[in-house]
C-alpha cells in the first residue's frame, strides 16, 4: 500500500512536471501587418542591432522605399519603422535512414545495412523584430528568414536580408 501510494505520488508530480510550458528556440510575434500607403509618404527608419551582425539591411531598405516613392525624413515621418536584428544562426536537423529491405529479403546477409546513413540538413535564420508606427496606429510582429544556401556566409546573409526586405515591403498597401 505504501508502495502504491509513493509510486502515485511521484508519478503525479512527474506528471505535472512534463505538463509545463518549455521555452522555444526562438520567440516570435506572428502578428499581421496591414498598412494602407500613398504615395510620397515619408518613413523614418531605425535599425537596432544588439547582436553585432554585420549587415546591410538599413541601406537595402532605404533603396527600396526609395524605389516606391517614399521619402526620408528624422521628424515627423508619416512612418517610424522600428527594427530589431535579434538572431543570425546556423541549424542542422539530421534524421537517420535505413532500408530494411534487405534484411527482409536476405536474412542480414549484408552487414553494410547495419550502418545508418544520415540525411543532414543545414539552414540559416534571421530573425527580425519589427514595429512601424503612424500618426495613429502602432503594429508589430517578429520576421523569420530561413535559407539552405550554404556557400558563403556574405550570401546567406545578402539572401536573408533580401527575404526581410521583401516581407517588410509586402505590408505596405497602395
Amino acid at each position: 500500500m505504501l508502495k502504491n501510494s509513493i509510486f502515485i505520488i511521484f508519478f503525479a508530480l512527474f506528471l505535472n512536471a512534463c505538463s509545463f510550458k518549455t521555452k522555444a528556440l526562438i520567440q516570435t510575434n506572428n502578428e499581421g501587418i496591414f498598412i494602407q500607403a500613398k504615395k510620397n509618404q515619408s518613413i523614418n527608419l531605425h535599425i537596432h542591432n544588439p547582436s553585432k551582425i554585420p549587415t546591410n539591411l538599413e541601406n537595402k531598405l532605404i533603396e527600396k522605399f526609395k524605389d516606391l516613392n517614399f521619402n526620408l525624413k528624422d521628424k515627423n515621418a508619416d512612418y517610424d519603422i522600428f527594427i530589431n536584428i535579434v538572431d543570425f544562426k546556423k541549424y542542422s536537423y539530421a534524421q537517420r535512414l535505413r532500408s530494411s529491405n534487405t534484411k527482409f529479403f536476405f536474412n542480414n546477409f549484408d552487414r553494410i545495412d547495419d550502418v545508418f546513413e544520415m540525411e543532414v540538413e543545414n539552414y540559416y535564420i534571421m530573425q527580425v523584430n519589427l514595429q512601424i508606427n503612424s500618426h495613429n496606429l502602432s503594429q508589430k510582429t517578429s520576421l523569420l528568414a530561413r535559407t539552405t544556401h550554404l556557400g558563403n556566409l556574405n550570401d546567406v546573409k545578402q539572401a536573408l536580408e533580401d527575404k526581410i526586405i521583401e516581407q517588410i515591403i509586402s505590408f505596405f498597401y497602395f
